[in-house]
């Protein structure tokens, strides 16, 4: 690897890789056209790799792909066999043209420069038919998601900056989400699937089966599936 090994978890944050892990295994087995474990798997953007750590029992190999290396990598390969981390920009990919059976792009679209061409580059890799994963945040939600703030992420950029610092002095506010029409025009190339309604509909398969989810669970498919602009995140099934 070219660059210093980081030795620190990603500013921001590894925190509960595993639960994520879980849902983004959820969503695609519901979704999924081909066995799991048959299959590799890209996870683009994968920072210290603990996502692609949690996920690699179910793929044959998986592959985390980040701009940088980090000394988790060492630790995850050392436990998991198929694992497989490459150091390379998510715009640039190394990866063959479709030879890739599942990617996963979990809250990677507001940290590039140029979303467009990772989302061109993952359309590469992908073998016809096959899936990815892609979720990120809404800039139409009142509350930014890294920061979990109201409304900086609406202001100029050194001002939403300056009010997140000041409430919050070790919070990392680099995010540019855009909204849910742009990351459809986006993704016009794919059959697009909107996991939201079934993601709110199974809250206990989520491991979210507290009161909100529960009330959340009762909204028809159709009325969820037409408020997802203003949904937090975006849960996207995208297909080659």
């Amino acid at each position: 690897m070219s660059k210093m090994i980081i030795e620190n978890n990603p500013k921001w944050g590894s925190q509960q890789r595993d639960i994520k892990a879980f849902a983004i295994l959820q969503t695609i087995k519901k979704f999924k056209e081909r066995p799991l474990i048959d299959s590799l798997c890209v996870d683009i953007g994968c920072g210290s790799g603990g996502i692609t750590y949690h996920l690699s029992p179910y793929f044959k190999n998986i592959i985390g792909i980040d701009p940088e290396p980090w000394q988790l990598w060492i630790e995850y390969k050392k436990k998991a066999k198929n694992i497989f981390y490459i150091e390379n920009k998510t715009e640039k990919l190394s990866i063959l043209d479709s030879s890739v059976d599942y990617v996963v792009c979990n809250q990677v679209y507001e940290h590039v420069s140029n979303p467009e061409i990772l989302i061109t580059q993952i359309y590469r890799i992908l073998k016809p038919g096959g899936l990815c994963y892609f979720s990120g945040p809404n800039i139409l939600s009142p509350i930014e998601q890294h920061v979990m703030l109201p409304f900086v992420h609406w202001l100029p950029r050194r001002i939403g900056c300056y009010i997140s610092k000041t409430i919050r002095p070790n919070s990392i506010f680099d995010a540019n989400a855009t909204h849910y029409w742009k990351i459809l025009r986006w993704l016009r190339n794919f059959f697009v699937t909107n996991a939201v309604p079934y993601i709110i509909k199974n809250p206990s398969l989520y491991k979210k089966d507290n009161l909100l989810w529960r009330i959340l669970s009762c909204i028809p498919n159709k009325i969820i599936d037409n408020m997802t602009w203003i949904s937090p995140t975006f849960v996207f099934i995208l297909k080659k």
